[in-house]
């Protein structure tokens, strides 16, 4: 999946469903790409991309979104997939 990175109003919802209220604080909203909404954690400098209708899992490859599963969003963003 394709598509333009639209900054506008944050959409804290797909984060606060995705992790506890407490952990959001280490996150910025960096934008929208269609439905799917783009969060930056401030530690690691990686994205969390998560769609806001589904709730799935994405991650940014050669220019396309690509579905990934919550373990592996989660371990790219805390680094632990090094």
């Amino acid at each position: 999946m394709k598509c333009e990175i639209e900054v506008g109003q944050p959409d804290w919802r797909p984060l606060e469903i995705a992790l506890p209220f407490e952990f959001c604080e280490d996150f910025m909203f960096m934008g929208k790409a269609g439905d799917i909404v783009l969060y930056k954690y401030r530690l690691t400098r990686r994205y969390l991309n998560i769609d806001a209708v589904t709730g799935k899992f994405y991650r940014y490859v050669n220019g396309a979104y690509v579905e990934i599963d919550r373990r592996q969003a989660f371990d790219s963003v805390y680094a632990i997939d090094q």
